[in-house]
């Protein structure tokens, strides 16, 4: 024990030098003294609580980068004080301790904690979306999202500046967002451009979540270059893997104001649905459009972003218990099952978005509703409650967006004072400093 106190003291020492050494613009942990929250109605009769200030933001989202011993959502002195009491004995060992990764947990792992709290590693270990450990060496100055909608939210945090190439649907999809003059250098994740990339040295290359199988293959054609495994465009794992990107690109005071700003609605819409019973929730089908007239899809709960947030808006879809994420079904099946409400995720290639009105979404409702023999009979269509929803709104940091519309959707009585559509053009206004013109939904609901 004695020597183990000998090491202890020796750390100390070790941080007391650490102090001299000059700091990196690298990532670090920045306090924030004022408050971000996200526009909610006074009428929302919400708890304090629902707020989430800009440098706390929920304790079950975890900052995945070795180094984080105590597990909460950044590196400071804590963690390099909980990694001496796992060395001393009377700490529990956790995932991140290992803040070198050797496999062993010692005083060369408080010293790298050390570092890292006071800006001055020059590299760190973080745990991507699929448990890859990716070394990332700081600071980080350019990136290269493959997939439009990790563009999206990276450009949420202000990082325009550091993203050096993109993917061709990014500017098919989302031109209103800039960043036209950038090389594409792959498509929608994939078929990505080896020797465009490295010719652009960027410091990590960011992955979809469905990417994962190749990223080991992708890597070994990107040598020293950080490929990087990120569910930036899922609502199951946006929060978490938020907070590690912006402590690995030193973002950290937006990501918490991205945070907040979806909490606080998906708080509201949690408030708002949380007594119903399950004869008060509507049944609903939510089809992925494949544009193909034959072929029918229903989107399930398992699907991590539109099957997700569909279902946490106090509804019960006709597909719960079918295997997968989108599943083929026969359009018999949907009439028999008789949904009371119908969505439509509209994809590239439908006359949604940017520069669309409600008239070309009116004729696109028509054209959806056509050549479908027996559906006058579904109460969905029956009651006019078929409603069109692309699906940008839906994935990425507008997830909530599309949450708050399926909510009003269905249970209009509890959303009187919501409009998605204000939502929208506040998030576009918030966190990009545009204004666009187009229809994402349709109809808006009353």
């Amino acid at each position: 024990m004695n020597d183990m106190k000998t090491k202890v003291l020796v750390g100390v020492l070790i941080s007391l030098l650490l102090m001299t050494l000059p700091v990196l613009p690298a990532a670090a942990s920045g306090s924030v003294n004022e408050s971000e929250t996200a526009n909610l109605p006074d009428s929302a009769n919400l708890s304090d609580s629902t707020g989430v200030s800009d440098s706390a933001v929920s304790s079950d989202i975890m900052l995945s980068i070795l180094g984080n011993a105590n597990e909460d959502g950044t590196i400071d002195m804590k963690d390099a004080e909980y990694t001496e009491s796992i060395i001393l004995g009377s700490g529990n060992q956790t995932q991140f301790a290992d803040a070198t990764g050797d496999n062993s947990i010692n005083m060369l792992d408080v010293t790298k904690i050390e570092l890292i709290n006071l800006g001055k590693a020059k590299d760190l270990t973080l745990v991507d979306g699929v448990g890859r450990q990716v070394s990332v060496k700081l600071p980080v100055k350019n990136i290269i999202p493959t997939d439009y909608r990790t563009t999206e939210t990276l450009l949420a945090l202000g990082t325009g500046d550091m993203i050096v190439g993109v993917d061709r649907a990014f500017h098919e999809r989302m031109a209103e967002f800039g960043l036209l003059d950038l090389p594409e250098v792959a498509m929608h994740g994939q078929s990505v451009d080896y020797e465009m990339v490295l010719t652009l040295e960027p410091d990590i290359v960011l992955l979809p979540l469905w990417q994962a199988e190749n990223a080991d293959d992708i890597a070994r054609n990107l040598p020293n270059t950080a490929v990087v495994i990120m569910g930036l465009a899922s609502q199951k794992s946006i929060d978490s893997d938020l907070t590690t990107m912006g402590f690995v690109l030193g973002k950290e005071k937006e990501v918490n104001k991205l945070i907040n700003w979806m909490q606080g609605y998906e708080n509201l819409i949690n408030e708002r649905t949380k007594d119903l019973k399950s004869e008060d929730m509507p049944i609903f089908y939510y089809e992925y459009m494949s544009g193909s007239e034959e072929k029918w899809w229903v989107i399930t709960p398992d699907d991590p972003s539109a099957g997700q947030l569909a279902e946490r808006a106090g509804g019960r879809n006709i597909a719960t218990g079918l295997v997968g994420t989108s599943v083929e079904v026969d359009p018999e099946w949907v009439i028999e099952k008789n949904p009371d409400f119908m969505f439509a995720d509209l994809m590239k290639g439908f006359d949604s978005g940017p520069g669309k009105t409600e008239d070309d979404m009116k004729n696109l409702l028509a054209k959806v509703l056509s050549g479908r023999p027996g559906f006058e009979k579904v109460n969905a269509v029956k009651n006019s409650k078929v409603y069109l929803v692309d699906r940008d709104i839906v994935g990425g940091p507008r997830w909530v967006i599309g949450n708050i519309y399926f909510a009003k959707c269905m249970h209009p009585e509890l959303f009187e004072d919501i409009k998605p559509e204000e939502i929208h053009k506040e998030y576009l206004k918030k966190f990009h400093d545009l204004e666009v013109a187009g229809t994402w939904a349709y109809p808006l609901p009353e």
